[in-house]
């Protein structure tokens, strides 16, 4: 990799930090308010036809959008044809939920889902603007514009639901949070890029780009029919409160490890990209990227299962204590999860479109025959369920690249193993803590926190993990600019 290009991949997980920490913070701000004004139900509302919008979302996009970051030398009439078709997508998926939206609350059993889909799913249109700028804003690592665009849609988004839900509007506040935040985006989009669509469609490239878009998109309606089969069931079978706790449980969790799994992927996936011909570069970029992105992932989520029950109470207040096992579970599926979609990034920039399309169909039909499987036998079960299930997803995508870079699951699983080994006793050691310490459980907690943080910093340093000198020289390289 040249210096130029190392230069600007930095700056760009910079920025990417920057921008995912703080949408991240935003919406934990927004939930933080939200759950407090609003109930369980609520938000259990939303995430029952989040599936629907997702799986559409994804279809709008069909691929295209990760088919020009990935192809060398898109060209304009590539941009507009994408353009195009996306729009017309969008507006006759709009048309087709807006149809169905009737026949989806009968099958929750709650008449008001057919407004609020009707309503919600006006994002399929909106988003549709947003594909070709977004595309030529990564390839080109300009993540910097990205991330002032995000951050100013979320916070006006933000405040407006929050507002709405001052005023009482109940589920609607979270609808509106949406829509603010989607629309404020587009047209902050719009003005930091300078591409605008030309008149003119080529189906000729509309068929070049779908040969790999084509599997991209097939296979994230694969992964987003697994990630929201989670809420579909529970919706179905369990309670709306149940499906709520569930589902802030995932966005807790979710704060640190999505933002980790966000930097690194938006990242390395252009810049694996460019490199995608060279193995062996390949190889020590994702190698690099899984010691880095684990030497924070795996002590902070064990740390998180030790301070669960007071963080959530803390942050949720009491009425959201049901939710605290849930957590723990999910910090659990976080430990090795975070690190499958880099090792997928690595297949879709080689450009292998239908091996990682094969690759998805494996890990994610395993999956979801196991969710259906342990769906009837309680929610806790579903839940140990999802705790197993990343496992499964690590072994099928490293063993991939194993073929392709020789870099597989073994070899990854020795380069992570004393993170693991020193973040466990530092998490046993913290959890001791608290019957030593018989004061209030907020003041233990920070108390746990200091004492886990302090040592696992002074003892990876003093080992010279590999981990701590990528961030440690990061910092040096921003600090001497």
């Amino acid at each position: 990799m040249s210096a130029t290009l190392k230069d600007r991949a930095i700056d760009s997980m910079i920025w990417v930090t920057i921008d995912k920490t703080g949408g991240y913070s935003l919406l934990f701000i927004s939930n933080l308010v939200l759950a407090r004004l609003l109930m369980p139900e609520d938000f259990g509302c939303i995430a029952m036809l989040h599936v629907f919008i997702a799986i559409a979302d994804i279809i709008v996009h069909g691929g295209f959008g990760t088919a020009l970051i990935q192809k060398k030398n898109p060209t304009h009439i590539d941009y507009a044809s994408v353009f195009f078709i996306n729009l017309l997508v969008s507006i006759f998926l709009y048309g087709l939920l807006f149809v169905l939206a009737p026949a989806i609350s009968r099958f929750y059993a709650m008449p008001l889902l057919t407004k609020v889909l009707r309503v919600q799913a006006i994002v399929l249109i909106v988003n549709s603007f947003t594909v070709v700028q977004l595309s030529i804003l990564k390839k080109n690592l300009k993540f910097k514009a990205l991330a002032v665009r995000n951050l100013s849609s979320s916070f006006i988004g933000l405040i407006t639901g929050i507002l709405c839900a001052f005023s009482g509007l109940g589920v609607w506040s979270l609808v509106i949070n949406t829509l603010v935040t989607q629309v404020c985006g587009v047209l902050l989009l719009w003005k930091v890029s300078n591409w605008r669509p030309i008149w003119v469609f080529s189906f000729t490239s509309i068929k070049e780009l779908f040969g790999f878009g084509g599997f991209m998109m097939f296979s994230s309606i694969i992964g987003s029919i697994y990630n929201e089969l989670q809420s579909l069931l529970v919706g179905k079978f369990y309670t709306a409160a149940d499906l709520g706790y569930v589902n802030q449980a995932k966005k807790l969790e979710g704060i640190p490890s999505g933002v980790l799994s966000s930097v690194v992927t938006q990242v390395s996936f252009p810049i694996f990209s460019k490199l995608q011909d060279d193995k062996t570069v390949l190889k020590c970029g994702l190698k690099k990227n899984i010691k880095s992105i684990q030497y924070i992932n795996l002590p902070m989520m064990l740390l998180m299962m030790v301070i669960a029950k007071p963080l959530v109470e803390l942050l949720y207040g009491e009425r959201w204590m049901e939710c605290v096992p849930y957590f723990q579970i999910l910090c659990v599926s976080r430990l090795l999860g975070v690190i499958v979609p880099l090792n997928m990034s690595i297949i879709s920039a080689k450009g292998k479109g239908k091996l990682y399309f094969v690759t998805q169909l494996i890990k994610c039909g395993f999956s979801i025959l196991i969710i259906v499987l342990s769906v009837r036998h309680g929610i806790y079960a579903l839940m140990m369920a999802l705790t197993l299930i990343p496992f499964f997803e690590f072994i099928v995508c490293s063993t991939v690249n194993q073929k392709l870079l020789h870099y597989g699951p073994f070899q990854q699983l020795r380069d992570i193993f004393p993170t693991f080994s020193i973040a466990l006793l530092l998490a046993l050691l913290s959890f001791g803590l608290k019957f030593v310490i018989s004061w209030h459980p907020y003041i233990v907690m920070v108390i746990q926190s200091i004492v886990f943080i302090t040592l696992y910093v002074a003892i990876t340093k003093m080992l010279k993990f590999e981990g701590f000198d990528v961030y440690y020289e990061v910092l040096k390289r921003k600090l001497k600019r």
